[in-house]
């Protein structure tokens, strides 16, 4: 059975049962809003439901960007143990294939850590990417380290991007971004977001999550660089530490480096950088690259921060810090 979003609050309660059996937490990825429609203008949703004897026992869900629609992503992928060894997985996760590629569907991404549902994806032609438990199955027939090399090309630098506030919108397209290979080991210290030749990244669509925790009681701010055509390629977010400070933090894609000044100056100035006395960010020693960059906003070293972890090895930080100015204009707080 297929289901449009929203479902109706009944089937969710269901289902929140189902899955809390299965993953151990309730909705593990997706929050109970999005299957009551909260987020249906910025994703395609669609629930792939298998039932025997009025009982759920096998689902997949799944969430075509709107903006970027040859992504989508799927989640809460289970099948009840008992039933398990029955092709109810199989069966339901081949059907959303062949619909969202119906619908312009181009790759499509899922996380597992689990040997077993792996191997039945990869008999229906997914393929893990390098340094993540993420894979994706790409509708050509390419590996998915060449479909992102073609994915960000195709995205036109040229053409310039927009930054803005990060919206719903975000959640499926901001995959590609952090799952393909970055040169820097920290993309963002805010939400604990490593590249994948560093570290190795387990989660794929509870990715959001880490950047709508930090927006918690108003504590946090995160935006986003998009091209024309719906191409999230690069990511900035803004964290209150107490004391008046502010730390900021931010990656783009590599063909869109020119958007990362616009994401930090955003981060700083929106809505939670706004009133900070004092921005600072936590950089890895050896992102050099990074830390120049931090310079040329005015950032200056202020000492060690705490060591990241990637993978159980431990990297030392910088931290950077910066004044922020008490003067306006036009109405904005200006930073020095």
């Amino acid at each position: 059975m297929r289901y449009g979003v929203p479902i109706e609050v009944e089937l969710v309660d269901e289902l929140r049962l189902f899955w809390e059996s299965i993953f151990g937490s309730v909705f593990p990825e997706i929050g109970p809003e999005v299957f009551l429609g909260a987020e249906e203008d910025y994703s395609r949703s669609r629930l792939y439901l298998s039932k025997e004897g009025g009982r759920v026992v096998g689902t997949c869900f799944t969430m075509q960007s709107r903006s970027a629609p040859a992504i989508a992503g799927f989640g809460e992928v289970a099948t009840a143990e008992p039933f398990r060894g029955r092709g109810i997985a199989t069966a339901l996760c081949s059907q959303a294939v062949e619909e969202l590629r119906a619908a312009g569907g181009e790759a499509f991404f899922l996380g597992t850590v689990n040997p077993a549902a792996a191997r039945v994806y990869y008999r229906l032609g997914w393929r893990k990417l390098a340094g993540a438990e993420v894979m994706v199955k790409v509708v050509s027939g390419e590996s998915p380290e060449a479909f992102l090399v073609d994915y960000f090309r195709k995205g036109s630098a040229a053409a310039g991007t927009t930054v803005a506030e990060a919206t719903p919108a975000d959640r499926v397209p901001m995959i590609p971004l952090i799952v393909c290979p970055h040169d820097w080991q920290v993309m963002d210290a805010n939400t604990n977001v490593f590249s994948t030749r560093y570290a190795t990244q387990i989660s794929c669509m509870g990715l959001h999550l880490r950047y709508q925790r930090i927006t918690q009681k108003g504590e946090g701010a995160w935006y986003s660089a998009r091209t024309a055509d719906g191409r999230v390629v690069g990511l900035s977010t803004a964290r209150k530490s107490g004391g008046g400070d502010v730390q900021v933090d931010g990656f783009t894609h590599a063909r869109f480096a020119g958007s990362w000044e616009g994401l930090l100056q955003a981060a700083m100035e929106g809505r939670v950088g706004e009133g900070a006395l004092e921005y600072f960010a936590v950089v890895s020693v050896e992102d050099e690259e990074k830390q120049d960059l931090f310079r040329s906003l005015g950032f200056r070293e202020a000492g060690a921060g705490e060591d990241f972890k990637l993978d159980g090895r431990r990297v030392a930080s910088l931290r950077m810090e910066k004044r922020a100015s008490q003067g306006k204009r036009r109405g904005v707080r200006t930073v020095v």
